[in-house]
């Protein structure tokens, strides 16, 4: 024993200054190379070396959710909404102002009105000519019908995949809702499905840049303009896109928005209507004022309505959150196409088609696709559960089909059964059990991913600490689909 102490003694002493001075100096001098390969930096995982087991042995778990290491450490996510001291001093400057809401200005003389201000700036950001600010992207949705003369005995064809509220804002207005299938190429509502539903009595379509991803307006305002219904556009995921180098909403008849606390343009709670059309303008700013017309200073009621109006709190906010949608939009774009160019080298994983005419794809949620045949069979949600394990907050794309929610699967709304059973709708009832979209079904149940837009706002690095990730599941499959 004491010569083979003397021996690590005798090679401690001829190690160089600075490996003499290392905590683990016999170690370093009994096996130098192993060492010197263990102190580099480690490799993207991409590029480890293969473990060879001894022959009986039970190899170590690499995949988060079999208790091997997370490829991600940090929350990706950004924090969301974001605001600085210019909000709050505009929020203050409101509350001092006394004026609080659209009803205590005067119409023709707005005056240093920050709601006012924010519809002019946000028209202007969107290309487009006029903006309303009301309560909420739903009420949007359902001023934007109202403004179209959606009513009792209207049809309105929206998407099969997208949020409740581009149907119940049929409802809403006594209309029929009829879901179009969704294009697997882009998850957005498919022109052919929705000509192919037009009937006499279809009054408009809803068209929706699901994720933010623009539809083909092109396409649609043709279908819309042949059979002389109204064009729709739900924006509420899509702020800052464009279609053809302008603003997404800006090609439609009307648009409605969302500006909801989550999304890519947030104010608090609150919606904008959008429209080129003065007359639908007017017909959208009537009803959200209780039946009053512009400029109107009296009790005079001309069209049954409600009150939708936001706050001036909300406006200020807005205003300045517009001053960095620009820059944000920009930000998620670029990574959002690097990702895309990250994915075209593992196989099984790909970004949805992006349209030539899409100048700009502001994603809420950045959808992609997950191709099981690719993966060896292995199921979307035993992928997404996996990559959540390795820190990558990661959710299913669109909704399941919104036919199949108990409101429409039990054909009871209300006592009356108005208005699918109402005497104004020239029909037989729909019965919405027997609907079936196909795409939309199939993206829901196996295909579909998506990423919140606060992960797209991260850093470079971020980025590839995702393709890091999706990397490590599609070089692990065999353990992915055996465990």
């Amino acid at each position: 024993m004491c010569q083979i102490a003397a021996r690590i003694t005798s090679v401690a002493t001829a190690l160089s200054p600075i490996q003499a001075t290392h905590s683990n100096t016999t170690a370093l001098a009994l096996f130098p190379a192993q060492v010197n390969a263990g102190l580099t930096k480690r490799k993207p995982y991409s590029q480890n070396c293969t473990i060879i087991h001894p022959t009986g042995s039970t190899p170590m778990p690499e995949l988060a959710i079999n208790g091997g290491s997370k490829t991600v450490n940090r929350d990706l996510r950004q924090p969301w909404p974001v605001h600085d001291k210019r909000e709050e001093k505009a929020v203050v400057g409101v509350l001092r102002s006394h004026k609080w809401g659209r009803s205590g200005f005067d119409y023709y003389n707005h005056g240093d009105s920050k709601l006012y201000a924010f519809e002019r700036a946000f028209a202007e950001f969107h290309d487009s000519k006029y903006a309303l600010a009301v309560s909420t992207g739903t009420t949007a949705l359902e001023t934007c019908l109202r403004a179209l003369g959606v009513e009792a005995g209207c049809e309105v064809i929206v998407p099969a995949s997208t949020y409740i509220a581009s149907a119940s804002c049929v409802m809403i207005c006594n209309g029929i809702p009829i879901f179009a299938d969704i294009d697997p190429r882009n998850y957005t509502i498919d022109p052919k499905s929705v000509e192919a539903l037009i009937t006499p009595r279809t009054r408009a379509v809803v068209a929706v840049d699901m994720g933010g991803m623009p539809c083909d307006t092109d396409a649609l305002s043709d279908i819309c303009r042949k059979h002389n219904i109204g064009l729709v556009s739900d924006c509420s995921h899509a702020h800052g896109g464009q279609w053809r180098g302008k603003g997404v909403g800006s090609h439609a008849d009307i648009a409605g928005f969302s500006c909801m606390p989550g999304k890519v343009l947030a104010i608090g709670e609150g919606g904008v209507v959008m429209t080129k059309d003065e007359s639908l303008y007017e017909k959208a700013f009537r009803y959200h004022h209780a039946g009053r017309d512009r400029g109107e200073e009296s009790m005079n009621f001309t069209w049954p309505a409600t009150t939708l109006r936001l706050g001036e709190f909300e406006a200020a906010i807005g205003l300045i959150a517009l001053t960095r949608l620009e820059e944000q939009a920009e930000i998620r774009w670029k990574n959002l196409k690097y990702l895309h160019k990250g994915m075209e080298s593992i196989p099984g994983l790909t970004g949805l088609d992006i349209d030539e005419r899409v100048t700009r794809w502001n994603p809420y949620r950045w959808h992609f696709k997950f191709i099981s045949e690719e993966f060896e069979g292995i199921h979307r949600e035993r992928f997404r559960k996996a990559l959540q394990a390795e820190g990558v907050p990661c959710g299913i794309g669109p909704t399941k089909p919104l036919y199949q929610f108990g409101m429409f699967a039990s054909g009871k709304w209300g006592e009356t059964g108005c208005p699918i059973r109402c005497p104004l709708y020239q029909a037989d009832p729909i019965d919405y059990t027997r609907v079936y979209c196909p795409e939309a079904e199939r993206i829901h149940e196996t295909e579909a991913l998506d990423l919140t837009h606060r992960i797209l706002l991260g850093p470079r690095e971020n980025m590839d600490l995702i393709l890091e990730a999706f990397q490590k599941l599609r070089d692990n499959v065999d353990e992915l689909k055996t465990s």
